[in-house]
């Protein structure tokens, strides 16, 4: 990060011509001259975390041409008259991918926690239109996010998208099986369809881009012989997130999340040594949550399918010996809220199993007579969820962003 002295370049973003006009902007000034289709959305930026989420952002966007350089500037919005600090990325291209698209990503590091940011993106002498972002909080603020699974690039994503945006969430959290690609460059279209749906309406309502967290699905892996990077090309290629499938996040000073590996790319039994540092560190906090792709307690497939038996084998005994609030699964399709388990029985203190990863793709018939199960249906939907320090509270919504169902975990209730 280097400190600059820029005056504001402000672009006029209303009336049809402007409006036209700056979109042709943005295009040129971050990725070049070239054909435009619909289903690309070049030159615009997405957001995810490498480092803590409340001092760092990193910020990312494709082009079709390789820059002269890039950069961000920005500033706290605060702070608005000029912008004060600039920091260089990083450009790169997935090795195999033939349409000749460069990634470029940005990270910007010493940000002040729950702050608002505004930036712009520059690639030599041009830049892009102005954008906003806010870092998480490092007390006990109470934050929001949005999570769910299974996406595809279909309307009930995008409209779940819309509702979710809405509510002003200070993230979203995708458990995998975002685009359906398969890791196949061959079906990059579907990759450039999601980010489409993603861009145009990932934005709260006062104007901020929010990020996103993403687990790993079966459908970002391919049947490769290679190292991950090979298996899962975009998974990797297209968001920066520190270069694992299994990692952690401290948000704010109430909540622990921890993304697992459903065993797409690394075993469940690889991940449980780390698992059990992660869930001590997180001890303090009054909610610990996990995000994973197979469900452990799966509301459509065999429980006694190999993904769910490796989980319970394996993770099941650490979320309970520390006491896991929340695990949001996916892959099934459907909806679903568990009872409260702990030592695979009902228990009311006990871990609460919410999915069942049906956030755009065609739902599934839940299985019936489950002995964990307090709530099933084929309803799309987006978890949001409120955390404070007292209390975690679960909202299910529809693509109409009507509540349909809900829990809450108070802080004292999984001792």
């Amino acid at each position: 990060m280097r400190r600059i002295h820029l005056t504001k370049k402000r672009p006029d973003m209303f009336g049809a011509l402007s409006v036209i006009a700056v979109f042709f902007m943005v295009l040129v000034v971050c990725s070049g001259t070239f054909s435009y289709a619909e289903e690309y959305y070049f030159g615009k930026p997405y957001l995810t975390w490498q480092g803590n989420p409340s001092t760092t952002m990193t910020i990312t966007c494709h082009t079709a041409e390789k820059p002269d350089e890039i950069a961000v500037v920005y500033n706290k919005q605060s702070e608005p008259e000029d912008y004060h600090y600039c920091t260089d990325g990083k450009t790169w291209q997935i090795p195999g991918l033939q349409d000749g698209r460069y990634i470029n990503s940005v990270e910007l590091t010493g940000l002040t926690p729950g702050e608002n940011y505004i930036f712009r993106i520059r690639d030599g002498s041009q830049w892009s239109g102005e954008y906003k972002f806010r870092t998480m909080p490092d007390d006990d603020t109470p934050l929001r996010f949005a999570i769910g699974g299974d996406t595809l690039a279909t309307n009930i994503f995008k409209e779940l998208v819309i509702q979710a945006a809405a509510e002003d969430p200070h993230f979203l959290v995708v458990g995998g099986d975002l685009a359906y690609a398969n890791g196949d460059f061959d079906q990059i279209d579907q990759w450039n369809k999601w980010l489409l749906r993603w861009h145009e309406n990932a934005i709260t309502s006062d104007g901020r881009l929010i990020p996103l967290v993403m687990a790993i699905g079966n459908h970002e892996t391919n049947k490769l012989d290679g190292d991950h990077r090979t298996r899962a090309p975009f998974y990797f290629g297209f968001f920066p997130q520190g270069g694992k499938t299994f990692w952690s996040l401290q948000l704010g000073a109430n909540l622990g999340m921890i993304i697992l590996d459903s065993n797409h790319l690394v075993p469940h039994a690889e991940q449980a040594a780390w698992l059990e540092e992660q869930l001590k560190s997180f001890e303090a906090f009054p909610f610990r949550v996990a995000v994973y792709h197979v469900p452990l307690y799966p509301s459509h497939r065999d429980y006694e399918g190999g993904g769910s038996v490796a989980g319970r084998e394996h993770w099941l005994p650490l979320f309970d010996a520390y006491k896991l609030s929340v695990a949001f699964e996916h892959h099934d399709h459907t909806f679903k809220r568990t009872k409260r388990l702990r030592n695979n029985e009902v228990n009311p203190s006990g871990t609460l199993y919410v999915g069942d990863g049906n956030a755009g793709v065609k739902p599934r018939v839940p299985k019936e007579g489950l002995w964990y199960m307090e709530k099933a249906s084929r309803d799309s939907h987006l978890w949001m969820v409120d955390v404070s320090s007292d209390a975690m509270h679960l909202r299910a919504i529809n693509r109409s962003g009507v509540v349909f169902d809900e829990a809450i975990i108070t802080a004292d209730s999984g001792s």
